[in-house]
């Protein structure tokens, strides 16, 4: 269960829904390429293999080992299933589910050609592929101790009342000023609020990627790409709470939404040696991913509130906020052995690839389209937090094809460790898929499945978490994808 690590810091936003933060940086530097069909089946564990356009995302080195020219098209259907309880009342959960259609994968891989020296084939290749999916529907209901409007409370008191929360709950009345001049709200310590949170996220990273490989002597390849990684993430996060007791009673409603989206470049360098002809060693660097983001954002707040005595409340809305800014994700690097092997009329291949990157060398910066002071400070806080939470991972994958004549059948499985260095569970996934090989055409079908249990904070109250609003979130993944691809 993957949630430990999540609880002080998978929340929505630190100070404002805009604030990069922990959750940011493994986002978008926690991804593996899904590509192909056939590279799905075997759970992207090719690395030493190649002869698959998606190896050009893990070593470029393996797209030499195509010996004609192949064009790529693979659509995929996605399905997501979520339940999400407070971790303080599991007495309910509800399951909220989404599937969408996308296109994971278009490519072409040009052959050179036969040659008469040393140089065997020299490929160019030029594609597109989706590194990551960002679709997810949830809703988390329960009833816990504390409202959300501590939060504005203690935000307001230490740091005023800014335009995105506390003026917002100001403005609203969800919280107000005593004649001492302290702000607090209708709740007293103890009382018990009715909460519900729905998320619901959108969004993935592709990849247009180039790159030319090459087979020296039928011993060595070697590969090099460039890849220009785009970001489209939305979330639009809408809590709800009320409290009823005795003659008081109270609604209060607050809607944030974010749209992130920019893009960045990275480059790769790999090799493949043929130790014998039977086995195949795989080694590739992946320098990190130079980003351009840009974060626009908004918040909404509604409350109302009766008793005996008097009725109440408000509406306000935030201005529209947007910030740009850049962000380095780590340097990676991947190691693979594989195998060719043939037994009587079946042939194959078995690969492993094992995948690292520290992700201390997450790092932002928030003084590149800037000229705030704050922003130096604010980054200096951010990249600290990192380094202080945030660790090493190695990754494994596994995968095998098994054909018959025009036949393939696929099985993969990976298993990855936390990024978070107070986490040391791990989770995976498991795949397989089936092909067929016809003349001057193949067609693949992958099926891809994987669980995440987290932690979430629905909000949190500076200094005091013993009173955040801490959810457990458990999504399963399921990807099917089918590949049609021509040879020529």
């Amino acid at each position: 269960m993957r949630y430990l690590s999540y609880i002080a810091i998978a929340f929505f936003g630190l100070g404002t829904i805009s604030a990069q933060n922990i959750n940011d940086a493994v986002r978008y530097s926690d991804y593996s390429p899904f590509g192909t069909a056939g590279a799905v089946g075997v759970g992207s564990s090719i690395g030493a293999m190649g002869g698959d356009y998606s190896v050009i995302g893990i070593n470029p080195a393996g797209i030499a080992e195509f010996r004609k020219s192949v064009f790529t098209f693979t659509p995929s259907i996605n399905t997501q299933s979520s339940d999400g309880n407070f971790k303080d009342d599991t007495s309910l959960s509800t399951n909220r589910s989404r599937s969408s259609f996308l296109v994971d994968n278009i490519s072409f891989v040009a052959n050179g050609g036969n040659r008469n020296g040393k140089w065997q084939t020299s490929n160019w290749a030029v594609g597109f592929s989706k590194l990551a999916e960002f679709s997810r529907d949830v809703k988390i209901e329960g009833a816990t101790v504390g409202s959300i409007t501590d939060r504005f409370v203690a935000l307001a008191n230490s740091s005023g009342l800014d335009d995105f929360e506390a003026g917002l709950a100001d403005e609203s009345q969800a919280i107000f000023q005593n004649e001492n001049n302290i702000f607090q709200s209708d709740f007293l310590d103890g009382d018990v609020v009715t909460k519900d949170v729905f998320l619901d996220q959108r969004g993935s990273i592709n990849e247009l990627s180039f790159g030319w490989a090459g087979n020296y002597d039928n011993t060595l390849n070697i590969g090099i790409s460039a890849g220009v990684p785009f970001v489209s993430y939305s979330e639009t996060k809408t809590y709800k709470e009320n409290f009823q007791d005795n003659d008081f009673s109270n609604n209060l409603e607050y809607v944030e939404t974010l749209n992130t989206s920019g893009a960045g470049i990275n480059f790769k360098l790999g090799l493949q040696y043929r130790a014998i002809p039977q086995v195949r060693i795989g080694a590739a660097i992946h320098s990190p991913t130079w980003y351009t983001l840009n974060d626009d954002y908004a918040s909404t707040m509604s409350y109302q509130y009766s008793s005996n005595d008097e009725s109440g409340g408000g509406s306000a809305q935030s201005p529209d906020g947007s910030f740009k800014y850049g962000y380095v994700s780590p340097w990676k690097a991947v190691g693979s052995i594989g195998s060719v092997y043939k037994i009587g009329v079946l042939k194959g291949f078995v690969n492993a690839d094992i995948e690292y990157l520290d992700y201390k060398n997450n790092e932002f910066d928030f003084t590149k389209h800037s000229t705030d002071p704050i922003e130096g400070t604010n980054t200096q806080e951010v990249n600290g937090e990192i380094d202080e939470s945030l660790g090493s991972s190695t990754n494994l994958r596994l995968g095998t094809e098994l054909a018959y004549e025009s036949l393939r059948f696929r099985v993969g499985y990976s298993l990855s460790s936390s990024p978070y260095t107070n986490d040391d569970e791990t989770s995976s996934s498991w795949s397989t898929g089936l092909g067929f090989r016809g003349e001057g055409f193949f067609v693949d079908i992958g099926y891809r499945k994987r669980n995440i249990t987290e932690g979430y904070n629905a909000y949190t109250v500076p200094d005091a978490e013993e009173r955040d609003g801490l959810a457990i979130i458990d999504t399963d993944f399921g990807k099917v994808v089918a590949t049609i691809g021509f040879t020529f």
